[in-house]
């Protein structure tokens, strides 16, 4: 359970953001950070690890260019001078980096801290996302089929275990599943609501199609598209999805964005560019997502200095008109709130989820 210094710092950052949003006034408060691409699984969906990335990866995201410790403590330092509020932490697998407690150390008690881990090192190494405010483990099925769609022996179990380490050791932050849905386990949405009802963890789903975020100029696409649902098959997933999440049920997701994969709609206005820092790479390179390519480095130029950078504001108007329409819930609502897609009931939903 959150402290209440924490519920009051939240609360006090969303009356600052409804008041930038009333005055019009559009600006980065969330990091989005890939501390590493390295990762012990080799998930075939995956768009940041998955196998048509690797080679990429060791010749342009080497271990050995990964900023340091001591370089990640200063971009964070920065982000809480900015008055940052999000910090989105992922890798690869970010529990790699042996460091990772004592970077996310800065951002404790200062930044809403949301770490996505494959859950493999998370019961030995749980330690690590103390710092944390909430921590996503990605799980795939109910049983060992996680095993196979994630093409590694033994992940179910140790996701699992890594799950309840987190409720038994360190409750005050808060466990949540996400679940992509593809073609081999889109039939078993319904007992992944099961699931983390009966395990009493809220659950995110969504798709693997989120190539447009970390598309960078001649980085090799993942296989979204080969492990995609059929549209039917989809649609009555995300169905049941919103109708659950209708019924009260700890689902994470806006009706908006369980409307566009159920749809199938093509697209949506985005401000994911004008309210987002990054993707930021292990390098440091800040990707602008509407072109595909870096438009500042946060280990070599003040975060200040690229936010106020013609790049990064050319990449900012392209938000809106964007067309490659992510199918990423955070991406999704984070625009949705800026483009009045947000309803009550989504925000008495992410505040169960997260703050109460």
């Amino acid at each position: 359970m959150p402290s209440l210094t924490f519920a009051r710092r939240a609360t006090a950052a969303a009356l600052a953001l409804a008041a930038d949003r009333l005055r019009g006034r559009m600006r980065p408060f969330v990091v989005n950070h890939l501390v590493t691409v390295r990762c012990n699984l080799r998930c075939p969906f995956c768009y940041v690890s998955g196998p048509e990335q690797q080679q990429w990866s060791r010749a342009h995201q080497p271990r050995s260019a990964e900023m340091t410790t001591a370089q990640m403590r200063e971009f964070y330092r920065q982000l809480v001078a900015e008055r940052f509020h999000l910090a989105v932490v992922l890798g690869g697998e970010p529990l790699l980096r042996a460091d990772f407690a004592e970077i996310l150390g800065v951002l404790e008690g200062r930044l809403f801290v949301a770490v996505f881990t494959n859950g493999w090192l998370l019961e030995e190494r749980l330690e690590l996302v103390a710092p944390a405010t909430a921590v996503f483990v990605s799980l795939d099925a109910p049983d060992d089929q996680h095993d196979r769609l994630r093409a590694m022996p033994g992940a179910f179990d140790r996701a699992v275990r890594g799950l309840e380490a987190l409720r038994s050791r360190l409750p005050e932050v808060r466990a949540a599943i996400n679940t992509t849905v593809t073609a081999a386990n889109v039939s078993r949405v319904p007992e992944m609501l099961a699931f983390a009802r009966a395990f009493g963890v809220p659950i995110a789903f969504q798709p693997p199609s989120f190539e447009g975020q970390f598309a960078v100029e001649g980085r090799p696409s993942a296989t979204s598209a080969r492990a995609a649902a059929a549209p039917g098959a989809l649609a009555e997933a995300f169905r049941l999805i919103r109708d659950s999440a209708a019924r009260g049920e700890d689902v994470i997701g806006t009706r908006a964005f369980f409307d566009l994969v159920a749809e199938n709609r093509p697209s949506y206005p985005c401000h994911y560019p004008e309210l987002v820092l990054g993707p930021v790479f292990p390098n440091g390179d800040v990707i602008g997502c509407t072109q595909s390519r870096p438009v500042g480095n946060v280990r070599s130029t003040p975060v200040k200095e690229i936010m106020a950078s013609r790049a990064f504001r050319d990449n900012a108007a392209g938000g809106p008109p964007c067309r490659k329409g992510c199918r990423d819930w955070g991406i999704h609502d984070l625009s949705a709130v800026y483009g009045k897609r947000f309803e009550l009931s989504d925000a008495r939903r992410y505040y169960r989820a997260f703050v109460h």
